[in-house]
């Protein structure tokens, strides 16, 4: 295949949705007019929405039931894509173009170890030779960092750690060693460590093997660390396109300057005020001891863990990746048998990193915000359950307009507001938080920021916060603890822990933080 200046040219690319009641809609992408250079790495952002999957999935030939391309082309290599037949297109993802996306835990068959999930990417390009593949495999699990590929190989996906999980994906990606890698936010759900050993990773494959990249993410942080050129998108257009250095130190449109302050997550611009905490009084939750361990598995992911959260009180909890945090969150909201002792003085509520995997697409939001009655046994009038859920909405900033929608019908944004009223319907004294904000972009992730600390502020609900922004810790939680391998390896008021960390852990998530703010 012969080389070409740009290996992908878009050419003013018009995308919309027609149905038979509407067959000329409002196009979702609007004359796309772009290239990606051969051996560059592209970054695309924009709040979501924008438009900025649409269009990776465009160039990857993956567009969701009912898009049509109703003007404009997309070249690969000197090749028209759009006009190529199905089964050719087929062909060309994976052994011309890869993709790493989200949450590789929708990508990875829950029910497949790791091994077969990779071994049915080379079997399905036509590697009959089963030994080859295996040993195909094994080198790419190695080349992605696992000194042990043979172990990772016999583990299922809910046996890794997120950023191992991130790292399978990428071996996946890159087994049939594609001229063009799509990475659709490729560290959005990692802790500040694992990202930076994911942009190491990834930047050390591409130059290996040649790869070009568009790299989608809304961390803009990440962006900046990773990326040659930024691409601005907004509403279908492309706004913005600079050098990294230029666009982000230097915006030229009003829109860019605004996703950089967003970014920022600061309490002055966004008027975060804390809730005051008194510590003589008794905790809402105790843990005291706590152990747990996954079946088959021959040792504790937990380890003697142990803290309190008191009333009003905002507890940041940190750590890298595969440290145990999401089992202990299990275990508090009792989803996993555990050893120990976890004393909750009322009801417990909880909000997941991705709302769309709490939501039923079948069901309404009034259906939503009902159910967690049920499941208590509440039993309330006709007019009672009315009061509640509307009470519900407004405490999220939502209108009773919402009630009849479903969950495709929001925006990620509104989703995950929509699973904070299902937490506070039930007057919950504490709410564990697990990773509420990293699958936002940067405006959602502000407006969901300040909802959480007005709800802290004005009704004293409780939140355990597992994050991996430090930069939001910092400024919302008096209090942080720290995990490592199981265990809590350091705890104590935020500003103390955070400017003079005793543990290794706390000063590897520093230093990370610090170099992907280019502070290093």
């Amino acid at each position: 295949m012969p080389r070409h200046t740009h290996i992908v040219k878009v050419h003013h690319l018009s995308l919309a949705f027609p149905t038979r009641h509407e067959p000329n809609p409002e196009p979702v992408l609007k004359d796309l007019d772009f290239g990606i250079r051969d051996g560059e790495i592209l970054g695309l952002i924009g709040n979501s929405g924008s438009g900025k999957t649409m269009t990776a999935m465009a160039i990857a030939g993956l567009l969701p039931e009912g898009a049509v391309i109703t003007e404009g082309s997309i070249k690969f290599a000197g090749e028209d894509l759009t006009a190529m037949k199905p089964a050719k297109r087929r062909q060309m993802l994976g052994s011309n173009i890869g993709v790493i996306f989200q949450e590789p835990s929708t990508a990875l068959d829950p029910l497949m170890k790791i091994g077969t999930n990779l071994d049915e990417i080379l079997l399905t390009h036509g590697m009959k030779d089963k030994a080859k593949r295996r040993e195909r495999v094994l080198e790419m699990l190695g080349t992605c960092g696992f000194t042990e590929p043979e172990e990772i190989y016999s583990r299922y996906p809910h046996q890794l750690s997120g950023g191992q999980r991130q790292r399978v994906l990428i071996a996946g990606a890159a087994l049939l060693e594609p001229r063009l890698l799509i990475c659709d936010e490729p560290t959005s759900s990692l802790d500040t460590v694992t990202t930076i050993q994911i942009l190491n990773l990834l930047k050390e494959i591409c130059h290996k093997m040649h790869m070009t990249v568009l790299f989608i993410s809304h961390d803009l942080s990440a962006v900046r660390n990773f990326c040659d050129r930024v691409m601005v998108m907004r509403g279908g257009e492309i706004v913005d396109k600079d050098t990294t250095e230029d666009m982000l130190l230097h915006p030229r449109s009003g829109y860019t300057a605004e996703l950089l302050t967003n970014a920022r997550l600061d309490t002055r611009t966004l008027g975060l005020e804390r809730a005051t905490v008194d510590y003589s009084k008794s905790p809402v939750l105790v843990a005291k001891d706590i152990t747990a361990r996954y079946d088959n598995s021959s040792s504790d992911v937990l380890k003697g863990t142990g803290f309190e959260i008191y009333p009003h009180e905002m507890l940041g909890l940190i750590g890298s990746s595969g440290c145990g945090k999401t089992t202990l969150v299990k275990t508090i909201l009792g989803l996993m048998p555990h050893g120990g002792t976890i004393i909750n003085d009322k009801q417990t509520g909880a909000v997941f990193q991705d709302p769309v995997s709490c939501l039923n697409p079948a069901h309404t939001i009034e259906w939503h915000l009902l159910e967690p009655l049920r499941a208590a046994g509440i039993k309330l009038t006709k007019e009672e359950r009315k009061t509640r859920v509307e009470s519900a909405l407004q405490d999220v900033g939502l209108t009773s307009e919402y009630l009849s929608r479903r969950p495709r019908q929001l925006s990620g944004g509104q989703r995950q507001r929509i699973a904070i009223a299902m937490s506070l319907i039930l007057e919950p004294s504490l709410i564990v938080a697990d990773e509420p904000f990293s699958s936002l972009d940067s405006s959602s992730a502000s407006e969901i920021l300040k909802l959480l600390t007005d709800i802290n502020r004005e009704r004293g609900t409780s939140f355990l916060l597992i994050t991996h922004n430090i930069h939001i810790v910092r400024q919302i939680c008096p209090r942080v603890i720290v995990m490592d391998k199981g265990s809590v390896c350091e705890e104590g008021l935020t500003s103390e822990v955070l400017s003079a960390p005793q543990s290794e852990a706390a000063r590897k998530l520093l230093h990370a933080e610090s170099v992907l703010h280019g502070e290093n």
